[in-house]
């Protein structure tokens, strides 16, 4: 098989894979889904889902990474458009309200992740997921300096859920 042929095969068997994880994971939450339903849900033995991911949390934070790089285009489409920056701080919270509503596992999950940018020992999902939040935070910045926003998105969401993202760099 050549090369090509076997990438698209990982990707078509990883997508798959991702698709029956995103309806268990709404369905049954991050503790109740494992490695087994995945596998019998989606057809595949147990061996064959840990080729394409090394772990539940690996595909999680794959998914994580879908939502926040559409949250993330979300974001760049208001942060271009001409309303002043009281529309725009408010249409940004209100996609992130929709986001911690609609994709809450998600929203939990990287609360609750350590972030990885700097450590060698980081998967690529670890640093991919790390540097979308840094991204992320780096282009809000644009509507108001760091500490503002740090400030406003305690008060909405809680700081000790949510200082992490923050954080990111101190560990």
């Amino acid at each position: 098989m050549s090369e090509e042929k076997k990438a698209a095969a990982a990707r078509y068997h990883r997508k798959a894979l991702t698709e029956v994880a995103d309806r268990l994971l709404v369905e049954y939450g991050y503790e109740g889904m494992n490695m087994n339903m995945l596998a019998k849900e989606a057809g595949y033995s147990k061996a064959t889902v840990y080729v394409y991911f090394s772990s539940k949390d690996e595909i999680v934070r794959t998914l994580c990474i879908d939502r926040l790089t559409l949250l993330r285009r979300e974001f760049a489409a208001i942060l271009n458009n001409d309303a002043d920056l009281d529309e725009k701080l408010s249409a940004v919270r209100y996609a992130l309200d929709e986001f911690v509503r609609e994709d809450r596992v998600y929203f939990d999950f990287i609360c609750s992740s350590e972030f990885a940018s700097e450590l060698s020992d980081a998967t690529e999902s670890e640093k991919r997921l790390s540097a979308l939040i840094s991204g992320i935070l780096s282009d809000l910045s644009a509507l108001l300096p760091e500490s503002e926003l740090k400030a406003r998105w305690y008060s909405y969401y809680g700081e000790y859920k949510t200082s992490r993202m923050f954080d990111r760099d101190n560990g």
